[in-house]
């Protein structure tokens, strides 16, 4: 008699894996450090308030051109 709960029997059971990822090139350990703070949002290139403080500048820099 088979139990109503799924499987009867489970699959062979492997030994665990452990150690270096194949193939990871070792990023796999990498990823685990800290990758130091994140920048403001004006700092990071595609971010919108970055694009918004270039627009900004270049305001700026044509009110200082007139006169």
């Amino acid at each position: 008699m088979k139990s109503s709960g799924g499987k009867s029997r489970g699959g062979a059971v492997r030994k665990g894996r452990k150690g270096a990822q194949v193939g990871s090139g070792g990023n796999g350990r990498r990823a685990l450090e800290g990758k130091g703070p994140t920048p403001k949002a004006e700092d990071r290139e595609y971010h919108v308030a970055h694009k918004a403080k270039v627009l900004r500048e270049r305001a700026a820099a044509k009110q200082a051109g007139r006169g």
